[in-house]
């Protein structure tokens, strides 16, 4: 199962689509590559990090806590579901466009990509150093995944699953 770093090019994708954070404006990639995707998720990543609605929402999800990880860690995984994207498309919703829908009142669901931008951010947001990991275990991506520098090194902080543990590591055969 090879672990694919933020500059693969031997994967393909038709029809990703990224809704900004800023005009709730949808750019469409008709024919999005992996590079394409995974610019596009550290552009919205770094953007998300010195977004100050994203740190706003980082100083409330740790606000009452000791361990900022792991509030970060529960405040995603309670307060955004995991929901799949359209079939046969790619959305990335930014992560100053779920802080935007927070404070609105809308909590907003997404997939893995989503998950783990959102939470890559707003650790970010905190100073934490963060990455994605891509997973493909079949020849398409099958996962993505956010990970933190810890003292004891790299911390995965895998939000889409409401019954897992902050650690967990999702398995792919």
């Amino acid at each position: 199962m090879p672990i694919i770093s933020l500059s693969s090019p031997y994967l393909s994708y038709i029809g990703l689509t990224s809704l900004d954070g800023t005009t709730g404006r949808i750019t469409r990639f008709p024919e999005a590559n992996i590079d394409t995707m995974m610019r596009e998720m550290s552009r919205m990543v770094g953007e998300g990090v010195r977004d100050p609605t994203v740190q706003r929402l980082a100083l409330e999800a740790t606000a009452a806590s000791k361990e900022p990880i792991s509030a970060v860690f529960n405040f995603v995984q309670s307060n955004f579901p995991y929901k799949p994207d359209p079939e046969d498309s790619e959305l990335f919703i930014h992560p100053r466009r779920m802080a935007q829908d927070y404070f609105a009142g809308n909590k907003r669901g997404g997939d893995c990509d989503d998950h783990a931008m959102w939470i890559a951010a707003i650790l970010g947001s905190l100073g934490y150093k963060v990455r994605i990991k891509i997973v493909d275990s079949s020849g398409d991506w099958d996962h993505a995944f956010a990970q933190v520098l810890t003292e004891r090194g790299w911390f995965s902080v895998d939000t889409t699953d409401k019954n897992r543990p902050l650690g967990w590591i999702r398995e792919f055969r």
